[in-house]
């Protein structure tokens, strides 16, 4: 077994989307982790807390609902060799620190699933700790974190944070239904995206996707609305003669309704 796979890496994360989204990224890193949904699940490891390589904290309280210091209570049980990162994703514009990490502080507050991939994927190497990434690949379609670009047959699309987030979310989910509350959901709150169209109008994303990235069928994957404002992304074999929907950046698509003037921050 290679060092990276035998490697402890806790997860501490009390939102699901905090939760859903570290645990992917240290999968797709190459990292099994343990992951974990609020403190007294974490501190049942007891003494064998101490032999973690490392803890990520998502969102967390700074108290529990005992009143109980989440950071205390973690930093008492796993000692102050076992490296932490704390990435806030529900908090924006602040860093906070954490102790335990290397220099003895990391500041992170990362915003989507790249921001994340990306401050975690540091973290690791200032470390030393190997990394093997591993391609975020469904059949043709392949989702490239650190420049949020997927690729397939010879297409090559940057998508803005949103966009991005969204697709992968929609192939994560591939074969059943995603509710579109579930979509929005795993955003920042209040998001609007990169190009400022409210995210409450789902449906207008969904269909820049669909034809985007041509998810018609013609290239095996099929994107369409279920009742109940929810979305299924299917794998299909492709039909000879089957015309492909054009395609276009997203960002040249037509403004959606209740379109906002805002400053990018993806």
């Amino acid at each position: 077994m290679s060092r990276a796979a035998a490697r402890r890496a806790a997860v501490l994360a009390y939102s699901p989307r905090s939760r859903e989204l570290i645990r992917r990224v240290l999968r797709a890193l190459g990292h099994s982790p343990l992951v974990f949904t609020n403190l007294d699940e974490f501190l049942a490891l007891g003494p064998g807390a101490a032999n973690l390589d490392l803890l990520l904290l998502g969102d967390v309280p700074d108290t529990d609902s005992q009143g109980r210091s989440v950071a205390t209570c973690t930093h008492d049980l796993i000692g102050s060799i076992v490296p932490v990162l704390r990435v806030p994703m529900q908090q924006q514009g602040r860093a906070l620190r954490q102790r335990g990490a290397v220099g003895g502080m990391v500041a992170a507050s990362p915003r989507y699933f790249s921001d994340l991939y990306r401050v975690i994927l540091s973290f690791l190497d200032s470390l030393g700790f190997a990394s093997t990434p591993r391609q975020l690949a469904w059949d043709r379609y392949a989702f490239h974190p650190t420049e949020r670009i997927v690729t397939f047959n010879d297409e090559k699309l940057k998508l803005d944070a949103v966009d991005f987030d969204i697709a992968l979310e929609l192939f994560y989910g591939a074969g059943r239904p995603v509710a579109g509350a579930w979509l929005t959901r795993m955003l920042p709150a209040g998001e609007h995206g990169a190009n400022w169209h409210r995210i409450d109008n789902l449906a207008c994303t969904i269909d820049d996707l669909r034809v985007a990235l041509a998810l018609d069928g013609s290239n095996g994957w099929a994107l369409e609305a279920l009742p109940g404002a929810a979305y299924r992304l299917e794998n299909r074999p492709p039909h000879r003669g089957q015309p492909a929907l054009a395609r276009a950046p997203l960002a040249a698509a037509p403004k959606r309704r209740h379109a906002v003037p805002a400053a990018d921050v993806g």
